[in-house]
Protein backbone atom coordinates (compact mmCIF):
# COMPACT_ATOMS: atom_id res chain seq x y z
CA UNK A 1 0.00 0.00 0.00
CA UNK A 2 3.01 2.35 0.45
CA UNK A 3 3.95 1.60 -3.19
CA UNK A 4 0.71 2.50 -4.20
CA UNK A 5 1.08 6.16 -2.06
CA UNK A 6 4.67 6.75 -3.32
CA UNK A 7 3.42 6.17 -6.90
CA UNK A 8 0.40 9.04 -6.36
CA UNK A 9 2.95 10.82 -5.19
CA UNK A 10 4.98 10.58 -7.88
CA UNK A 11 2.20 11.05 -10.46
CA UNK A 12 1.21 14.60 -8.94
CA UNK A 13 4.94 15.96 -8.51
CA UNK A 14 6.19 15.01 -12.21
CA UNK A 15 3.10 16.49 -14.21
CA UNK A 16 3.25 19.78 -11.76
CA UNK A 17 6.96 20.16 -12.53
CA UNK A 18 6.62 19.43 -16.25
CA UNK A 19 4.05 22.18 -16.10
CA UNK A 20 5.34 24.41 -14.28
CA UNK A 21 8.73 24.26 -15.75
CA UNK A 22 7.03 24.41 -19.37
CA UNK A 23 5.55 27.52 -18.13
CA UNK A 24 8.60 28.96 -17.16
CA UNK A 25 10.39 27.96 -20.50
CA UNK A 26 7.09 29.67 -22.86
CA UNK A 27 7.03 32.77 -20.44
CA UNK A 28 11.07 33.51 -21.20
CA UNK A 29 10.84 32.61 -24.95
CA UNK A 30 7.61 34.63 -25.72
CA UNK A 31 7.91 37.04 -22.91
CA UNK A 32 4.50 36.22 -21.53
CA UNK A 33 4.97 36.07 -17.61
CA UNK A 34 3.19 35.27 -15.67
CA UNK A 35 0.35 34.32 -18.35
CA UNK A 36 2.70 30.63 -19.79
CA UNK A 37 2.91 29.66 -15.98
CA UNK A 38 -0.59 29.97 -15.07
CA UNK A 39 -1.83 28.27 -18.48
CA UNK A 40 0.82 25.54 -18.07
CA UNK A 41 0.24 25.08 -14.42
CA UNK A 42 -3.62 24.83 -14.81
CA UNK A 43 -2.59 21.62 -17.20
CA UNK A 44 -0.17 19.85 -15.51
CA UNK A 45 -2.91 19.92 -12.89
CA UNK A 46 -5.36 18.44 -14.94
CA UNK A 47 -3.40 15.79 -16.10
CA UNK A 48 -1.94 15.13 -12.69
CA UNK A 49 -5.18 14.23 -11.62
CA UNK A 50 -5.65 12.43 -14.75
CA UNK A 51 -2.75 10.79 -13.91
CA UNK A 52 -3.58 9.48 -10.70
CA UNK A 53 -7.19 8.58 -11.80
CA UNK A 54 -5.72 5.94 -14.07
CA UNK A 55 -3.15 4.68 -11.37
CA UNK A 56 -6.18 4.01 -9.42
CA UNK A 57 -8.27 2.77 -11.33
CA UNK A 58 -6.25 0.45 -13.48
CA UNK A 59 -4.46 -0.85 -9.96
CA UNK A 60 -3.39 -4.57 -10.43
CA UNK A 61 -3.65 -4.64 -14.15
CA UNK A 62 -0.34 -4.20 -16.69
CA UNK A 63 -0.15 -1.47 -19.22
CA UNK A 64 -2.30 -1.23 -22.06
CA UNK A 65 -4.43 -3.58 -20.97
CA UNK A 66 -7.97 -2.77 -19.26
CA UNK A 67 -10.87 -4.54 -17.55
CA UNK A 68 -12.81 -6.65 -19.17
CA UNK A 69 -16.20 -5.07 -19.41
CA UNK A 70 -19.13 -7.02 -17.03
CA UNK A 71 -21.84 -6.81 -19.49
CA UNK A 72 -19.48 -7.31 -22.77
CA UNK A 73 -20.40 -11.24 -22.71
CA UNK A 74 -24.02 -10.36 -22.52
CA UNK A 75 -24.74 -7.87 -25.03
CA UNK A 76 -28.18 -9.36 -26.29
CA UNK A 77 -26.44 -10.23 -29.16
CA UNK A 78 -27.52 -13.80 -30.56
CA UNK A 79 -23.83 -15.74 -29.77
CA UNK A 80 -24.20 -16.90 -26.08
CA UNK A 81 -20.65 -18.25 -26.01
CA UNK A 82 -18.04 -16.56 -23.93
CA UNK A 83 -15.47 -14.54 -26.58
CA UNK A 84 -11.88 -16.13 -25.63
CA UNK A 85 -8.74 -14.01 -24.31
CA UNK A 86 -6.40 -12.98 -27.29
CA UNK A 87 -3.51 -15.27 -25.46
CA UNK A 88 -5.92 -18.32 -24.71
CA UNK A 89 -4.97 -19.73 -28.43
CA UNK A 90 -6.39 -22.88 -29.70
CA UNK A 91 -6.89 -25.86 -27.47
CA UNK A 92 -9.40 -27.85 -29.07
CA UNK A 93 -12.42 -26.36 -28.04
Amino acid sequence: MLGVAFRIGAELVAAMVVGVGGGLVIDRWLGTSPWGLIGMFVLGSAAAMLNVYRAVNGMGYAVGYRRPDADANSGGGTNSTPAKDEGEGNRGH
